[in-house]
């Protein structure tokens, strides 16, 4: 009988191998499961941080050309309260219909 038993060790000892060596696989897999999926994450944070630049960069434009109309806007406000003085239209009527203010003197070159 002490060859039954050790013949018994022995095959525990086979299945025991066998079993390590599934774990230790086992693990190994994992490992590299964790390690790819790490490398998509990466991946995908890199190329959000990338767009994230992008749209700073167009928010900042659209700023500067919201700034520049609101500029423009208010030249346009000034511009259209001038329109209505009186001052816009005497020159207006000087500049385009050559009319003059009571007293004035125009001198003309020959020629034009």
């Amino acid at each position: 009988m002490p060859r039954h038993n050790g013949e018994r060790k022995n095959k525990m000892t086979a299945m025991e191998k066998k079993r390590r060596r599934n774990g230790v696989s086992g693990y190994i897999l994992l490992a590299v499961i964790v390690s790819l999926i790490s490398l998509v994450v990466f991946i995908q944070i890199r190329d959000v941080r990338s767009k994230l630049k992008v749209y700073e960069e167009q928010d900042q434009a659209l700023d500067e050309q919201i700034a520049l109309q609101l500029e423009r806007e208010e030249e346009l406000n000034e511009l259209e309260k001038y329109v209505q003085t009186k001052a816009y239209a005497e020159e207006q009527a000087h500049e385009k219909l050559g009319l003059v203010n009571e007293g004035e003197i125009i001198f003309r070159l020959e020629g034009n």
